[in-house]
């Protein structure tokens, strides 16, 4: 017998991951789950897309 346990934040982890797979700005996903960039970052950092990194290495670099 399998048995799942759903936590609050399971369902943040889901939104947050299909969020970063359809490619919806960083902004919109960290509004919508009410956590800072930062800690968005080092929570769900291993669900960016490929690529993900040099895209905002070229965005911050723009804004310097």
């Amino acid at each position: 017998m399998i048995v799942e346990v759903l936590v609050s934040y399971t369902y943040r982890h889901r939104y947050a991951k299909a969020s970063h797979a359809v490619d919806i700005h960083l902004t919109n996903i960290t509004a919508s789950t009410s956590l800072s960039t930062e800690v968005h970052k080092q929570t769900y950092g291993k669900f960016f897309p490929n690529g993900t990194t040099p895209r905002y290495a070229t965005v911050m670099q723009a804004a310097s």
